[in-house]
C-alpha cells in the first residue's frame, strides 16, 4: 500500500520528535546524580528546564517534579493526534486512553488502600479528551461509588469485578479488566492501519506480557481458576487461549516449566523468582524491560512506518516512568542501583 503525503510528513515530523526524547545515556547520568540537588540540575540542561524554571516561590520536591513530567508526557501524546489524521489519528487517539486507564488505576488504588489522592497525582486530560470526572472519582468515599462513576463509559463492567478484588484486597482484577477493554478497542482501530500486521503484534505482545503479570498475581492469590480465567486480557498473540488454560489450571511449580517452552521463555526465571517471593513487583519490571527491547528492534526495522510511530509513543511513557522513579528515589535517598529503570 502506498502511503500518502500526509503519513509520509507524520513519519517526519516523529523522527524530529525523537530528538527531544533523553538518552539511554541521559537517563542513566540523572540517575546517578549525588543529590535532588544535582538531578533537578541535570534536568535544567534539557527540554524541562523551561517548565521547571518558570516555577518560582515553590519548593522543588518529587511530587511538583512529577507533575512537570506528567504534563509533558501529555503535551507529547497530544500532539501527535493533532498531527494526524485519518485513520491513525482515530488509532493514536485509542493509545492515547492508556493515560485515562493510569488515571483510573491511582484512584483505585488509593480508594483500595485507603490513601488519600488528589487531582495533582493524575496525569493531567483536558475534558476533551476524556469523558471521565476524575475530581468527582476522587471525592467518592469509597472504590464502589468511585467506580459507579463509570457507568456511561466503555468501562462500565468494571464493578463486575468488584467482588473478587475485595477478596484479593488487590485491584489487580479491576486493573485487568480495564487493559482488556484497551486492548480490545485498540486490536479493532488497528484493522484499516498501515503496517497493520506490525502494529497488531505490538499490541498482541504487551497483552500477552501483561496477561501473563496478571495471570501470576493471581494465581499467587490462590484465585479460583474460572474467576481467573473470566478475569484475563481477552487479546492474544503468542500466548494462546490454550496455553493461557494450561497456566491457569497448573500447579505454581510447574508454570516455569510451560513459560520455557514458550515465545516467552525469557520470562522463566522472572517468573520463577516471582512464585518464589511471592510478588510480581520484579515481574512487571522484567516484562517492560522485554517489551522495550521488542520496540527497539520494531523501531530499527521499520523506521518509516506505524512501528515507528509506535515506539515513539511508548519511549515518551518509558521516559515519564523514568523520571518519576528517579525523582523520587533522590528525594527519598534510594540507592542508584534499586531503581527499576526501562532504557
Amino acid at each position: 500500500m502506498i502511503k500518502p503525503a500526509s503519513f509520509i510528513y507524520l513519519i517526519t515530523r516523529v523522527h524530529g520528535l525523537k530528538t527531544h526524547l533523553l538518552t539511554p545515556s541521559d537517563i542513566t547520568t540523572l540517575a546517578r546524580a549525588p543529590s535532588f540537588d544535582a538531578f533537578i540540575e541535570g534536568l535544567m540542561r534539557g527540554e524541562y528546564s523551561k517548565r521547571i524554571s518558570l516555577i518560582s516561590g515553590v519548593k522543588l520536591t518529587s511530587r511538583v517534579l512529577n507533575r512537570i513530567f506528567a504534563e509533558t508526557y501529555f503535551e507529547r501524546l497530544y500532539y501527535l493526534i493533532k498531527l494526524a489524521g485519518g485513520e491513525v489519528k482515530k488509532f493514536i487517539m485509542g493509545f492515547a486512553s492508556r493515560a485515562e486507564i493510569e488515571n483510573i488505576k491511582r484512584v483505585m488504588r488509593a480508594k483500595m488502600g485507603g490513601r488519600k489522592i488528589t487531582i495533582e497525582d493524575l496525569i493531567p486530560i483536558p475534558r476533551g479528551y476524556t469523558l471521565i470526572n476524575f475530581s468527582a472519582m476522587i471525592e467518592a468515599p469509597t472504590l464502589d461509588e468511585a467506580l459507579s462513576l463509570l457507568s456511561f463509559t466503555i468501562y462500565r463492567n468494571v464493578v463486575d469485578h468488584l467482588p473478587t478484588a475485595y477478596k484479593m484486597k488487590s485491584t489487580l482484577p479491576l486493573e485487568a479488566y480495564l487493559e482488556s477493554v484497551y486492548f480490545s478497542r485498540l486490536m479493532t482501530l488497528s484493522r484499516k492501519l498501515y503496517d497493520s500486521k506490525i502494529v497488531k503484534s505490538i499490541i498482541g505482545m504487551e497483552a500477552d506480557l501483561r496477561n501473563l503479570y496478571f495471570l501470576i498475581g493471581f494465581k499467587l492469590s490462590g484465585v479460583d481458576p474460572s474467576i481467573i480465567e473470566s478475569s484475563l486480557i481477552t487479546v492474544y498473540y503468542r500466548v494462546t487461549p490454550e496455553m493461557l488454560q494450561s497456566l491457569i489450571r497448573a500447579r505454581l511449580d510447574v508454570i516455569p516449566e510451560i513459560i520455557s517452552s514458550s515465545a516467552y521463555r525469557q520470562l522463566t526465571e522472572p517468573i520463577m523468582k516471582a512464585l518464589e517471593t511471592r510478588s510480581v513487583s520484579e515481574l512487571e519490571y522484567s516484562i517492560s524491560l522485554l517489551f522495550k527491547k521488542y520496540l527497539d528492534s520494531i523501531a530499527t526495522r521499520n523506521p518509516l512506518g506505524m512501528g515507528y510511530i509506535l515506539w515513539y509513543l511508548y519511549s515518551i511513557e518509558f521516559e515519564y516512568k523514568n523520571l518519576t522513579l528517579i525523582a523520587i528515589g533522590k528525594e527519598l535517598g534510594i540507592p542508584e542501583e534499586q531503581y527499576r529503570l526501562i532504557i
